[in-house]
């Protein structure tokens, strides 16, 4: 192992370094040259940047790339695939110059995929060709177009391809595959090198020659370490997980796209401020913690897939759907957000016209649709749970014996839980706006769902199969995971919600209920323009603290200076019931301050006609 660890990080130096250096140096120049001859994206109402920022930054990416390629000298059928990526960049060339229809770049994406197809590459290596070829035209040209979609923010293309390709290679050196090494590391050397220039503020796009180029070879990459029985793993069918694990964010993104905008009645070819990082950026993170937020959870993602090389395959297929569990909450998250109408998305975000397969679910299923949804989603958390207690319990890969024990109980505890949900109501509740009784009923409906697990183990294996140590673990795996999908959506928009800085910068004064209250309005209520940014309260026991992430700067007496220290605009009054010298005080050093000093409160207005008498309380 030593020995292969060294061969591939020299591999990887050798084949990535040239690779980051050669972009260094010539990514100036292509921006030199873009200056020159107008190689220029400028601001448009469907694009994200709004200064003029110079284009074909993929040629310094290709260069440098070709660069750590040739001085790696992989072998010919290697030199193929490069063949094949630098296809894609020519065509990305004359689109960004003159533009190329999409017939005509799906042609020749299928014909750079016929290339990887004749060198034995495929998705799914040893299945039916029936099967394997047209999952390998989808796979090609799915990545590589979802990469191509994915350039709309700075730096985000070039960094998720960057650490696919990075990932891919180390995937490649752990399995003894020395092409997919070097060819992962000149790709992923100039994509990263690439950042340098490309990070916000940008000042270069690669275009679609750059991604295009990278697209192919992530994708192509995604295909070889499926070849020699599953990457030399033994586990062919594991492996065909892998790239879908390296490459979730481009995945997750173009699905969400074009689900949305078929939904939406759009046109799924045009650009857009639609995407994942938009949507994130519209509920509330800035540009740059959009963009490394996905950085994250690409590398999340890819260390999903590279643990297929240290654990049992079984437990490897429960990692990946709970982790796919996980994307599928951030997406349906995301899909919520209102970025087609003007002005801020009001209450959830959620589109105003119900699209078209909404519709045909609801006529499917009625008004329980959610609940359908949701047996779905607990059913597959449920038995990766058992799955992943059974590994705990016995670590390694399971014997014989215990394989077979959850296997023949999985089927049956699965349905034993989802039944005891369902009776107990966790598919009744709005879940994005759950609460302490919510979770409560989620905890005791775990618990209690681990009587008829232990029930069927016992029934099918006999009691001495019962193990306390087993059920306990289920019943921690199982109730986060069933928490997590239900609190995930509540938690998304919080956080979204605590980062959002559009309006005014906002003290509240009062850390009690009532204060917990108004900030929950102001976060939850773009339209209100204001941003807290802390609070203001006379209990001492409080100072120092912080509520939902907001600190206790201190009491009214410290007023003065948490104005200044956090460039605040307006205090916020919160405190129900305040004498006049308080209320006097509080407006003399908002007014020493130079900041607004407001209030807000909550009160009930009859609705009473004019000629009735309302009903006094």
């Amino acid at each position: 192992m030593d020995s292969l660890g060294t061969t591939m990080l020299w591999t990887m130096a050798q084949a990535g370094l040239p690779a980051v250096l050669g972009v260094l140096a010539a990514t100036p120049l292509v921006i030199r040259a873009a200056r020159r001859y107008d190689w220029v994206a400028y601001p448009k109402n469907d694009r994200w940047h709004g200064e003029p920022t110079a284009l074909m930054g993929g040629i310094a990416i290709v260069a440098a790339a070709t660069l750590g390629v040739v001085l790696s000298r992989p072998p010919m059928e290697f030199q193929v695939v490069w063949g094949g990526g630098l296809l894609m960049f020519g065509v990305g060339l004359v689109d960004d110059h003159w533009r190329v229809g999409p017939v005509t770049k799906l042609t020749v994406q299928v014909v750079a995929t016929g290339g990887l197809i004749s060198l034995g590459y495929a998705f799914g290596a040893g299945w039916p060709l029936w099967l394997s070829l047209p999952l390998t035209l989808l796979w090609v040209v799915g990545i590589t177009n979802a990469v191509n979609l994915l350039d709309n923010m700075d730096g985000l293309a070039a960094g998720v391809a960057g650490l696919a390709a990075a990932v891919l290679a180390v995937f490649g050196g752990l399995t003894g595959q020395p092409g997919v090494v070097v060819l992962g590391s000149a790709v992923a050397g100039a994509a990263l090198g690439f950042l340098w220039f490309n990070f916000k503020p940008a000042r270069i796009f690669m275009g679609d020659c750059g991604s295009l180029f990278l697209g192919f070879l992530v994708a192509a990459l995604g295909l070889i370490v499926q070849g020699n029985g599953g990457g030399g793993t033994g586990r062919p069918l594991a492996v065909a997980f892998v790239p879908l694990a390296v490459l979730a964010i481009p995945i997750l993104d173009t699905t969400l796209v074009t689900a949305v905008r078929s939904w939406a009645g759009r046109p799924v070819s045009e650009g857009g401020r639609d995407h994942t990082s938009h949507r994130l950026v519209r509920l509330g993170l800035s540009e740059t913690h959009a963009v490394l937020l996905l950085y994250g959870l690409s590398l999340a993602s890819g260390a999903l897939a590279l643990l297929l090389l240290f654990v049992d395959v079984t437990l490897f297929y429960a990692l990946f759907a709970l982790v796919g569990a996980g994307l599928a909450v951030v997406g349906l998250h995301l899909a919520r957000a209102n970025v087609y109408q003007r002005g801020e998305a009001s209450g959830d975000g959620a589109p105003v016209r119900t699209p078209r397969p909404m519709r045909v679910v609801h006529a499917l299923f009625g008004t329980r649709w959610k609940a359908v949804l949701g047996i779905l989603a607990d059913s597959i958390v449920a038995g990766a749970s058992l799955v992943l207690a059974y590994h705990l319990r016995f670590g390694g890969a399971l014997s014989p014996h215990h394989e077979a024990e959850l296997f023949g109980a999985l089927p049956l505890v699965v349905a034993a839980q989802v039944v005891v949900f369902a009776l107990l109501g966790l598919y009744r509740g709005i879940w994005r706006h759950a609460g302490t009784p919510e979770l409560v009923r989620t905890v005791g409906a775990t618990a209690l769902a681990m009587i008829p697990t232990a029930g069927v183990i016992a029934g099918l294996h006999g009691p001495g199969a019962l193990s306390s140590s087993i059920l306990f673990i289920d019943w921690m795996v199982v109730t986060g995971a069933v928490a997590g999908i239900r609190f995930g959506f509540r938690g998304l928009r919080q956080y979204l919600a605590s980062h959002r800085s559009p309006g005014r910068r906002v003290l509240l004064y009062g850390a009690g209920d009532a204060g917990m209250l108004v900030l929950r309005m102001l976060r939850q209520n773009p339209a209100l323009a204001r941003t807290p940014v802390g609070f203001v309260d006379e209990d001492p026991l409080k100072q120092g603290q912080s509520m939902q992430g907001l600190p206790v700067v201190g009491t009214a007496e410290d007023l003065v200076r948490a104005c200044r220290v956090h460039d605040v605009d307006e205090v916020v009054v919160t405190v129900p019931s305040l004498s006049d010298r308080q209320q006097q005080a509080l407006q003399a050093r908002c007014a020493e301050a130079d900041v607004r000093c407001t209030s807000l409160s909550v009160t009930f207005e009859s609705m009473a006609s004019a000629d009735e008498v309302p009903h006094q309380v």
